[in-house]
């Protein structure tokens, strides 16, 4: 411990004051286990408070590290006060030197996100633009920042406002800034930023994230030390939220990369697919998407008139039965009430009281989709009732008055069952 540190009552160093904080870019710490539970908890964590840390606690928007106590895998990190709390599915012994690992790839990826976040919002709030951040939220690919716009819709910026704060941010990230963290002793609670949350009480330190010249604003996050090592940005899309705020999509660093990279693949098998390079992209998807209009235009049309075919030939069989099926694996629910509504259209069933038609669709295996119309509301239940029972093992579930609906799970015993009704039929 540092002679001017902050203790806890458990002899750690407070948050505020972490290794993690004081030297973002270490990987390796050794320690002393000073505290462990007894017992894991419910989710089966034990709670190990060590002397000090490597691993970065949640706060600030940024989220907790993960990596290892020897060979114990953390977790979880989380601030309790102004302790640091490590959680394992194992417990490390209470006096235990041990030696802490980042999962580095994870802090480096937090640390890009949040000092771009930095530098994103102080350009957002300069000269055109004068828009602050009110929050922000670093996700497990993308962050945004939430724009204070409700107030002043004006304040949204343009696209091509955005292109110039892309621009801004990409050009002092070339300039290298020092990044600098200030610190001051957060001895009587009182002279503290708003930021800070409220159970942050009983010493620790107030960190003050400063990039040189361009921004200054309190946070306990682990930062870069210069605007360079955030390698560059991208700033993705907008959405409106909370009733007029704006929400702002970006990337910093490694996350570009493997988002660029991700576009290239992606770009690779679109090439092969529509057998051209990617200009040529929005030319041919906008000929596949009008070509696919005027197929779904024709075989709407072409379903129309097979609609007619079809109820036409039910028309006819029920001159001869009480009950007709009609059962296609290739058809579905709108070229069922296709058939359902040219039936209605030229009054197949009307007056003919006893007469009923079963429509039913889809693959065998799937099931799918069913109707049984018919000339009474009696004759339809009459029927539906006899459909579930023949054809239990099919999971049919359904229900409605005068055109009964349902659907199947599969269909089983499904080509037998005009055979059936008509027994039922002969027999009543």
């Amino acid at each position: 411990m540092s002679p001017t540190a902050t203790t806890t009552t458990c002899n750690q160093i407070p948050v505020g004051d972490l290794h993690c904080q004081r030297h973002p870019y270490d990987k390796e710490l050794t320690t002393t286990c000073i505290d462990c539970s007894e017992k894991p908890d419910k989710k089966g964590f034990y709670q190990i408070r060590l002397h000090d840390t490597v691993l970065f606690p949640e706060g600030g928007g940024q989220p907790f590290d993960t990596g290892f106590i020897d060979d114990i895998p953390v977790h979880n990190v989380q601030r309790q006060g102004i302790e640091h709390v490590h959680y394992t599915k194992a417990p490390v012994a209470v006096g235990k030197q041990v030696t802490l690992k980042v999962d580095w790839d994870r802090r480096w990826d937090h640390m890009q996100q949040h000092s771009g976040q930095h530098l994103l919002s102080a350009v957002l709030e300069q000269e055109p633009f004068r828009v602050e951040t009110g929050s922000w939220y670093m996700g497990a690919t993308r962050s945004f920042i939430e724009l204070e716009t409700r107030q002043d819709p004006s304040r949204v910026p343009t696209p091509e406002q955005l292109q110039e704060v892309e621009r801004r941010v990409n050009k002092m990230i070339v300039e290298s800034i020092p990044v600098i963290v200030h610190t001051q002793a957060n001895k009587d609670d009182t002279d503290r930023p708003e930021s800070v949350p409220d159970d942050y009480v009983g010493g620790g330190t107030i960190r003050t994230v400063e990039i040189k010249g361009v921004d200054m604003n309190p946070c306990c996050g682990t930062h870069v030390l210069s605007t360079g090592h955030l390698q560059m940005i991208k700033l993705l899309h907008t959405e409106k939220v909370r009733g007029g705020n704006t929400r702002l999509f970006f990337l910093v660093g490694q996350r570009v990369t493997d988002y660029a990279e991700s576009m290239f693949q992606v770009s690779k098998q679109l090439t092969a697919l529509l057998s051209g390079p990617p200009e040529t992209f929005v030319e041919n998807v906008t000929r596949l998407q009008q070509n696919n209009r005027t197929n779904m235009k024709a075989a709407k049309r072409w379903m129309g008139d097979l609609a007619g075919h079809v109820a036409t030939d039910l028309s006819h069989q029920l001159e001869s039965r009480d009950t007709v099926v009609m059962y296609r694996a290739d058809a579905d629910m709108e070229f069922l009430t296709q058939i359902a509504n040219t039936l209605k259209d030229k009054q197949v069933l009307e007056g003919r009281e006893t007469k009923t038609i079963v429509l039913a669709a889809g693959e065998a295996n799937v099931g799918g989709p069913i109707m049984v119309l018919g000339g009474s509301n009696d004759s339809v239940q009459s029927v539906a009732k006899a459909v579930t029972t023949q054809l239990a093992d099919s999971g049919i579930r359904g229900g409605g008055k005068g055109r009964w609906q349902g659907k199947a799970k599969a269909w089983k015993g499904i080509e037998s069952l005009q055979e059936k009704l008509d027994q039922l039929s002969i027999s009543t």
